[in-house]
């Protein structure tokens, strides 16, 4: 009986770290904005999130902030995206 309680309470404790919004100290160095933890009911791993706002980052040096589950880069990672397009547009429009 004390074996089982005991490993109810291990259960409850790991599951505890596994909320939307905390980053586990188990997931301190996991690259992205998602992670998973085991589900002992299910038999499966469940996908959680970092919250808004918390560092991410991605083993090639690119450091960004999580937003709705996504790693949004703050340093340059070289490839193009939404912001150089428009300034892309907007010289092509003044050269015209």
């Amino acid at each position: 009986m004390l074996v089982l309680v005991s490993l109810a309470f291990v259960a409850t404790a790991a599951a505890h770290d596994c909320q939307n919004g905390t980053r586990p100290a188990s997931e301190e160095k996991r690259e992205g904005c998602d992670y998973y933890c085991w589900n002992t009911e299910t038999k499966s791993w469940d996908k959680f999130f970092f919250g808004n706002g918390e560092r991410c980052f991605y083993n090639n040096g690119d450091e960004g902030l999580c937003q709705n589950g996504e790693c949004h880069l703050t340093t340059d990672s070289g490839v193009p995206n939404d912001t150089d397009a428009k300034i892309e547009e907007t010289e092509e429009e003044l050269e015209a």
